[in-house]
């Protein structure tokens, strides 16, 4: 089972003070929490079901579309399959409309690899309901070869330098910041995202675990390939102007290696990356976008 850990507690265990969670984002948690809880009970179709949104986003086998509807057309999942995770990571905007959650989870069927269970990380984007309640936009996960480790509990991303709306906003909105990342991504991703990395930002690539902070994404990004295309296709910031999520398309060209030999050249092809990716950017207290959480899927 999962056990919820105390979301509004304002003291650490080590006796320090810890700053209480925005009520937004304590409502969120524990949706998400209650959504997990409800997995274990009905499967994580079920759930699914209940606690996306009437216009959740969904990306399956290749092609974009309705996420509910993606999700209706999969099989029932066998009776003995439970889908364990819990949110431990992630932020609300400041009027509580938009918010994002990430955390582990954990796969497992007693009747495959003795129980053995299989890791992934999921990232959710929330969005605030009319009737008040919080409801998935968009969920996308990758496996990874092990454990996801989290700190204890939950913790919310770095915010002290968060944009308030309290100057003379000049600065583009966030489907041009997203446009302009992509575009530099074409040449180096190291040059395209060192400017544009948020505190705490997070890296969620398949079967990788997961880069956080701006050190370990620096050292990683100069190893990556540059993009061959990266289309945005849609962007929404929340009214307070401080958080928001873009996604589109991606492509990264194969890397060959030519290896020569007496007599001989052989050549090694990489498989094409062709996906979707989603990003999470928050707004600095300057107005300028950093990216938060990046995703490929």
């Amino acid at each position: 089972m999962i056990v919820a850990a105390v979301v509004g507690a304002t003291w650490s265990a080590s006796g320090q003070r810890v700053e209480p969670l925005p009520e937004a984002l304590t409502q969120m948690v524990e949706t998400e929490r209650a959504f997990a809880a409800r997995a274990l009970v009905i499967g994580w179709k079920g759930a699914f079901l209940e606690y996306f949104a009437p216009g959740a986003v969904g990306f399956a086998e290749g092609h974009v579309g309705p996420a509910r509807d993606q999700i209706a057309k999969n099989p029932d999942p066998p009776k003995d399959l439970q889908l364990i995770w819990e949110p431990r990571f992630g932020d609300v905007s400041a009027n509580g409309e938009i918010g994002y959650l990430t955390g582990p989870v954990k796969n497992i069927r007693a009747s495959r690899d003795g129980g053995k269970p299989r890791h992934s990380n999921y990232a959710s984007i929330w969005k605030r309901q009319r009737d008040g309640s919080f409801k998935v936009v968009m969920d996308v996960g990758i496996q990874t070869p092990s454990a996801v480790p989290f700190p204890n509990g939950f913790t919310r991303a770095p915010h002290k330098n968060r944009f308030t709306g309290d100057y003379d906003d000049t600065t583009p909105p966030l489907g041009a910041a997203d446009e302009v990342l992509n575009s530099a991504l074409r040449t180096n991703q190291l040059r395209a995202y060192r400017p544009r990395l948020a505190e705490g930002v997070r890296f969620h690539r398949p079967n990788t675990l997961p880069i956080v902070g701006q050190d370990a994404a620096t050292q990683w990004l100069a190893s990556q390939r540059s993009f061959s295309s990266a289309d945005s296709k849609y962007a929404e910031a929340a009214r307070s102007g401080d958080l928001g999520y873009t996604w589109g398309t991606f492509t990264i060209a194969p890397r060959r290696t030519v290896t020569a030999k007496p007599g001989t050249n052989t050549t090694q092809t990489l498989n094409v990356e062709v996906g979707f990716y989603c990003r999470v950017w928050v707004r600095e207290r300057n107005g300028q976008w950093k990216v938060a959480l990046d995703v490929l899927q």
